[in-house]
């Protein structure tokens, strides 16, 4: 049986991404805050504000198989237009803001590369690697702005995407929350191979 490695599928949406892969077969582990309630999810409970990398090192070593599917789909954002309203900010806030997105670059960017990496030879050329993306990676998008370190993060990770995707059928989506239906078959199809993903864009 193939096997999943899910990051942030805890929630609703992250449910749907469990679902797709189930339907095709796949053992699914889901590391993150929120426990999946699916049944056969073997779930590693974290807490995000106390999740460092000697951490996150421990937990994937405890990995003895090879995966075959990893997505992530966590979020962690700081700045919004109100931080940049004030007038006289106190450093004590001026430091907690920079601490929270030092943290929130962490999760968001950071984590993906350091998990990718310290898999290693427990991935192989076949894995294939999505990144819950946005349609702020496009600087023309109405909005983008406001969010300037989320709208960042995503835009990375598309970036950190696409050059993986020269050595892992990598992906990302653009999420239509409109139509979270979609995401359930998409993920279904990529696992089943029946959906070409190299650096591709749903």
């Amino acid at each position: 049986m193939k096997r999943a490695l899910l990051i942030g599928c805890g929630d609703q949406r992250g449910s749907d991404i469990i679902r797709g892969c189930q339907e095709a077969n796949y053992k699914v582990t889901n590391i993150g805050s929120s426990v999946s309630a699916l049944p056969s999810v073997k779930n590693i409970k974290i807490e995000w504000n106390s999740l460092d990398l000697i951490t996150l090192h421990k937990i994937l070593k405890e990995i003895d198989h090879e995966v075959d599917f990893v997505f992530f789909n966590q979020n962690a954002a700081t700045l919004s237009p109100t931080n940049f309203k004030h007038n006289n900010q106190k450093t004590i806030e001026i430091w907690g803001t920079v601490k929270s997105w030092t943290r929130s670059y962490w999760l968001s960017s950071q984590l993906p590369y350091f998990m990718i990496e310290t898999l290693g030879s427990r991935l192989h050329s076949k894995s294939k690697i999505g990144w819950m993306l946005s349609s702020f990676i496009d600087i023309n998008q109405n909005g983008v702005e406001e969010y300037p370190d989320y709208s960042g993060y995503k835009f990375t990770n598309y970036l950190i995407m696409k050059n993986f995707s020269k050595k892992y059928d990598c992906f990302g989506i653009n999420p239509q929350f409109e139509k979270p239906d979609k995401i359930q078959p998409l993920i279904r199809d990529i696992c089943s191979n029946n959906k070409d993903c190299n650096g591709s864009i749903f």
